[in-house]
């Protein structure tokens, strides 16, 4: 039998899981621009296996927020990933691949995950694909995790020098950042700067449930963000493809699940909750062969024979 490893790669955490033994590792998670990228993601992979006391494995299939840039990048990873898991094979993909196998069990359609970022994939029935946003913290991940965070530390900062509004976000920067003075700063120089930010939208969420216009202003524009990018992608793929929703920051309980909802409801859209997580459509992925709908987005990388 196929012993598969599968890898989801993510900003906050990363996570592993084999098909050959029950359980689930998480380690820390890493973002682009904090050190050499492939060797922190390796290092996350090695430590997590550690910690797992995995089995050897034939294959392991990573979806990455972080994937490589360059053919050469992709072939460092899988070489330091199969140096610790004993895989000849290790497939690597961006985690828009993953989330959607998980979300739609390997079928056509949308999926749009949330957390750190936003991962939205959209794949026409004869196996073409397009992704929508995804563009990382940087440049988009429009209504993710990192873009709530950042937002609301921004309305703090700006209500603390006079040009915002008062906010009760600013009581619940100083409880999670341990004090305000010299926020920014220490934001910046922070460790894992992405992660730390991010966390902070849970506290975007609390505060505009409780009714606090500035983060209810945030929550707004946020779900606007993701109810575009799933009307792009569905319109894409056909008037009637399924749209799965998933990810940390779009469960059925969050405000944010509720405003997109409200936004799909007013154009008409219909939607369904995720079938499983990125780890579970890593897992689906990669206990087939290549010729799935994710073919054209999966690097293949073999020992001996490096793609």
């Amino acid at each position: 039998m196929l012993r598969v490893l599968a890898v989801d790669g993510g900003q906050s955490g990363i996570r592993l899981k084999s098909s050959a033994q029950p359980g689930t590792v998480e380690v820390d998670g890493v973002s682009r621009l904090e050190g050499d990228t492939m060797r922190s993601v390796a290092g996350a992979v090695a430590t997590a296996w550690s910690h797992g006391k995995f089995a050897p494995v034939d294959r392991v299939i990573m979806g990455l927020t972080t994937v490589p840039a360059d053919t050469a990048s992709f072939s460092r990873l899988a070489e330091l990933v199969s140096a610790t898991t004993g895989a000849s094979e290790v497939w690597i993909a961006n985690d828009t691949a993953t989330s959607h196998a998980g979300a739609l069990s390997a079928e056509a359609g949308v999926s749009l995950n949330t957390g750190t970022g936003v991962a939205c994939l959209a794949v026409r029935e004869n196996g073409e694909t397009r992704t929508v946003d995804g563009d990382g913290y940087l440049l988009g991940d429009s209504g993710g995790g990192f873009w709530l965070g950042s937002r609301g530390i921004s309305a703090v900062l700006r209500a603390l020098d006079g040009r915002g509004e008062t906010t009760s976000l600013t009581t619940r920067a100083a409880e999670q950042f341990e004090g305000l003075d010299n926020l920014a700063a220490r934001l910046h120089s922070a460790h894992r700067p992405v992660n730390r930010i991010s966390q902070f939208a849970r506290s975007v969420l609390a505060a505009a449930s409780d009714g606090d216009a500035v983060a209810n202003s945030i929550v707004e524009q946020a779900a606007h963000e993701l109810f575009l990018t799933a009307r792009v992608a569905v319109a894409w793929v056909a008037v009637d493809a399924p749209l799965a929703l998933g990810g940390k920051l779009l469960g059925p309980n969050t405000l944010l699940f509720a405003r997109l909802v409200e936004h799909l409801a007013s154009e008409g859209m219909s939607f369904r909750p995720a079938d499983g997580s990125a780890l579970d459509g890593a897992l689906l992925i990669g206990s087939g062969n290549t010729d799935n709908l994710y073919r054209s987005l999966i690097h293949v990388w073999k020992e001996g024979n490096p793609a």
